[in-house]
């Protein structure tokens, strides 16, 4: 091979390499746009649980669940203000009350999956706000144990 060939060989593969980069990173920048949506979506999750209020702990949870299994779960909520908190502290009997009968009429498949799990938490959600006048934003399950 002689140098003149071997020359545009190089300039035909740095070229290529350019090209190809080029052309992957306006791809992302302008058709997929990935890296600005998923920098935008983790600012405004960062600021919403920055905004989010106080955790209240409602307590550790033993119930016998439909077909003989059992859960046993420590839960926590948010609530949405400090003074929400102290309404919710004298409720904390009627708030447990609620938590026990959502639970014990469950059974183990409503407690085993992720996604099971998550429907339980907006259940959960939904009828303690009925005691806690929509001051809740948020049930945690800080533990969860069945058999």
């Amino acid at each position: 091979m002689n140098r003149k060939s071997l020359i545009i060989m190089i300039l035909a593969i740095i070229l290529s390499i350019a090209l190809g980069v080029g052309g992957t990173l306006g791809a992302q920048k302008f058709i997929f746009k990935t890296s600005d949506n998923s920098s935008e979506i983790l600012k405004n999750s960062a600021k919403k649980a920055k905004s989010s209020g106080p955790l209240l702990p409602i307590g550790e949870f033993t119930v016998n669940l439909q077909g003989g299994a059992f859960l046993k779960t420590n839960i926590t909520v948010q609530v949405i203000d400090a003074e929400a908190e102290a309404v919710l502290q004298e409720k904390d009997a009627f708030l447990k009350d609620r938590v026990i009968t959502v639970l014990s009429n469950k059974s183990l498949n409503d407690v085993q999956t992720q996604a099971a799990r998550e429907r339980l938490r907006q259940e959960l959600l939904t009828q303690l706000n009925e005691v806690a006048d929509d001051c809740l934003t948020d049930v945690l399950f800080i533990s969860m144990v069945y058999q």
